[in-house]
């Protein structure tokens, strides 16, 4: 009973509700309204015979499927014989030893550090009223029963004071928890998306973290700063229990999804409103760190007018122009240079009409974008293929073309690379 450690008072804002207890004694007066004084002798008593407690707790609680594989039996047994003695101390008003102090505390950061779900966490404390007052019954005559009931609000208001404590501080756990898993998570993926993917040991170790298969599919998506705020609001919004995992890289915020079963890649739905880029599926978690790059690519090369996501394959000539370095320059001025010989005005109605042809196919297409004669868009094709040699109407001649104006904007606008830079 740890009846010569050091004792505490119940704690104050339980013992404020008890009654006081009789002068030079712990137990309240015979004539207290509430009948404590039958509450005090039943606690010493059970206190004095608390292993039957323990061992009917334990019978039941066992039982309880989240229990059954985290919490060894003797375990249960310990956690349960320092909760009912404090349980019974407190009912009855008997000094609470300061090896008791936390108990409820300690219970609840234990649950959650074995993983036990918080409603059978809650489920099992509460059932300590139900051991405590059915031994009580067990122990009271029948004509003192109406005097024992009177005592029940002492009793469920002891237990609940035990389960609010437990409660927070498993939540309390819980959150530390996760707060350190999420720094596991941050820097195990860290490593990941700095590597090759080829250390088949590190791709094990972060699916176990982020809890998929390391041959599942995988999504990428990457936001530049200006959009991150979005994407988080996005991922919060869309989501839900999709695993899913966010993660600064290198200044740009990068989303990896796990795709479900068949689908061939991240639904752009939920990600209309954010300017993000969006790499190729990942065929398994070794080949996300390859994506992530080539989704950074995208990511640098995102127009200014971006108001959602853009995918390689619709950028791949920006990120192309970004790659070729001095090379960009020089294209640029090799197929563009004839333009020099019109005037301004002149090189930009021709430049207009060439991206808008490029882009409708057709010239009926380019005149209702342009509105202007169809004609007019002939005459200035051809005024363009004069000046420059290339005709926008030959596919492999208009994709020269186009990338020559994206290489113009490159070089326009310096290294997007921040590696190139540093270069």
């Amino acid at each position: 009973m740890h009846n010569d450690e050091p004792v505490t008072a119940p704690p104050e804002n339980l013992r404020r509700r008890l009654p006081s207890p009789a002068p030079g004694g712990d137990a309240p007066t015979g004539s207290d309204p509430e009948g404590l004084d039958e509450l005090h002798l039943l606690a010493q008593h059970c206190l004095d015979h608390i292993a039957e407690l323990v061992d009917r707790y334990v019978a039941e609680v066992s039982a309880f499927e989240g229990y059954r594989t985290a919490v060894e039996q003797e375990d249960l047994r310990e956690t349960a014989r320092d909760s009912f003695e404090l349980l019974l101390r407190l009912v009855g008003r008997l000094p609470v030893p300061e090896s008791l102090d936390g108990v409820s505390e300690r219970l609840g950061r234990r649950r959650a550090q074995q993983g036990v779900p918080l409603e059978q966490l809650l489920q099992a404390v509460r059932m300590d009223f139900r051991v405590v007052w059915t031994a009580f019954l067990q122990r009271t005559p029948p004509e003192r029963l109406a005097e024992l009931t009177r005592g029940a609000v002492r009793v469920w208001e002891a237990v609940e004071f035990h389960t609010v404590r437990t409660h927070a501080a498993y939540l309390d756990e819980v959150a530390v928890l996760a707060r350190r898993q999420e720094r596991e998570r941050v820097a195990l993926m860290g490593r990941l998306l700095f590597s090759d993917g080829r250390d088949q040991q590190l791709v094990a170790q972060a699916a176990a973290l982020l809890g998929v298969g390391a041959r599942d599919r995988f999504a990428v998506a990457i936001a530049p700063p200006a959009s991150q705020d979005a994407m988080r609001r996005a991922v919060a919004s869309h989501l839900g229990r999709t695993v899913s995992h966010l993660q600064q890289h290198q200044g740009m915020l990068v989303l990896v999804v796990r795709l479900p079963g068949d689908t061939p890649q991240l639904p752009h739905d939920w990600l209309v409103s954010v300017p993000c880029a969006v790499g190729p599926v990942a065929r398994g978690l070794a080949e996300v760190p390859g994506v992530v790059r080539a989704a950074e690519a995208v990511a640098l090369a995102l127009p200014a007018d971006a108001r959602g996501p853009v995918t390689l394959a619709e950028a791949w000539m920006p990120v192309a122009a970004a790659r070729v370095g001095p090379v960009a320059a020089m294209l640029a001025r090799s197929v563009l240079s004839g333009l020099d010989a019109a005037p301004s005005a002149e090189r930009g109605r021709l430049l207009d009409t060439v991206l808008a042809y490029c882009d409708t196919g057709s010239i009926a297409g380019t005149a209702a974008r342009l509105y202007c004669h169809r004609n007019t868009v002939l005459n200035r094709l051809n005024r363009f293929t004069e000046l420059t040699g290339f005709d926008p109407a030959r596919p492999r001649e208009a994709a020269t073309v186009l990338f020559a104006l994206s290489c113009r904007d490159t070089a326009a606008a310096g290294p997007a690379d921040p590696a190139a830079e540093r270069g």
